[in-house]
């Protein structure tokens, strides 16, 4: 079994990141870490932040892991670097009327495959709170380029359901993002679900409580709601209750590490 760093032990690593602007929308800028010692193909691990956009800290915690697995780090702020932000809460459902922030992304790998000669086609996605929200959408409309997505504690969740309109359920995913929820290729896709055990307050976002509420009160409610959707359709899904962990970041990405680390070296 592989251990992971005790809860309130931090893993934030202090070496220096590149920075970069989306060529598509230079609105958006990015983090990056590269490896120290580069091992082809350089992999490429997407990590996305919360409603605290705290994008730095999240390029930096998995730094570790990228120098042990030669895996490039990207980190995306969707938010205007140094101005106010007109839509905090967009990028969680892809697109928005401000911005196509799955485009943006998609592009930004693109780029630093050209600069930092790391994979472009396929790559490795984990998003915490908002982020995961932005993850588990990625993966229905993007699924072909993922290796595998980890999803810790979404704060609104999206059941596959093709009978409710998204971003509740999948219907007419097509007019939203271009492209209609293909489960084979979603059931290709290594999936690791996360949540704290005492991620149990009452949260609603701006799309209101009906929306929110829709599969349960609060964020384990929803999780647990999540987890038996994809079960049910078939979808192979790792899944771990953080013992004692609210919606906190450190404890949940402690326990991707290990998931990332195995999906990694199973592409080498």
């Amino acid at each position: 079994m592989e251990s992971q760093p005790p809860k309130g032990a931090s893993r934030t690593s202090a070496v220096p990141l590149t920075s970069g602007v989306s060529r598509l929308d230079g609105r958006f800028g990015y983090l990056a870490h590269v490896p120290r010692a580069v091992a082809k193909p350089l992999q490429t691990l997407v990590v996305v932040h919360g409603s605290d956009f705290q994008h730095e800290k999240m390029c930096r915690y998995f730094a570790r892991l990228a120098d042990e697995t030669s895996c490039l780090v990207l980190a995306p702020l969707f938010a205007p670097s140094g101005a106010r932000n007109p839509d905090p809460d967009g990028y969680k459902f892809l697109r928005s009327s401000h911005a196509e922030y799955d485009r943006v992304l998609l592009e930004m790998v693109d780029a630093v495959a050209e600069r930092l000669g790391s994979a472009r086609e396929r790559f490795f996605l984990f998003g915490f709170s908002g982020g995961a929200q932005f993850a588990h959408r990625f993966l229905y409309v993007h699924p072909a380029r993922l290796h595998a997505v980890s999803i810790a504690a979404p704060g609104m969740v999206t059941l596959i359901d093709p009978a409710r309109p998204a971003w509740v359920g999948t219907a007419g995913l097509g007019a939203l993002c271009g492209n209609e929820l293909d489960l084979q290729q979603v059931r290709r896709v290594a999936v690791q679900l996360l949540v704290g055990s005492e991620d149990s307050k009452p949260h609603v976002g701006v799309a209101g409580a009906d929306v929110y509420n829709h599969a349960g009160a609060n964020r384990l409610m929803r999780w647990r709601k999540l987890l038996s959707n994809y079960q049910a359709h078939q979808i192979a899904v790792t899944h771990h209750e953080v013992a004692g962990a609210e919606h906190e970041f450190e404890p949940l990405a402690a326990a991707a590490v290990p998931f990332l680390r195995r999906q990694i070296a199973a592409v080498r």
